[in-house]
């Protein structure tokens, strides 16, 4: 459907409104903070 069309012209326009949001959520209060906590834990896999 309609969201399946959007997604492919997002995709095909160089993804610019998904990068976008990915770097808002990325600088988000609870993000950073959960950054630094993570750092906090041995047990944690950052990389996951």
């Amino acid at each position: 459907g309609s969201f399946a069309q959007q997604w492919m012209d997002e995709y095909h326009g160089g993804l610019k409104k998904y990068n976008e949001y990915k770097q808002q959520d990325s600088e988000h209060l609870l993000e950073t903070t959960g950054k630094e906590l993570r750092k906090l834990m041995s047990w944690v896999n950052e990389e996951a």
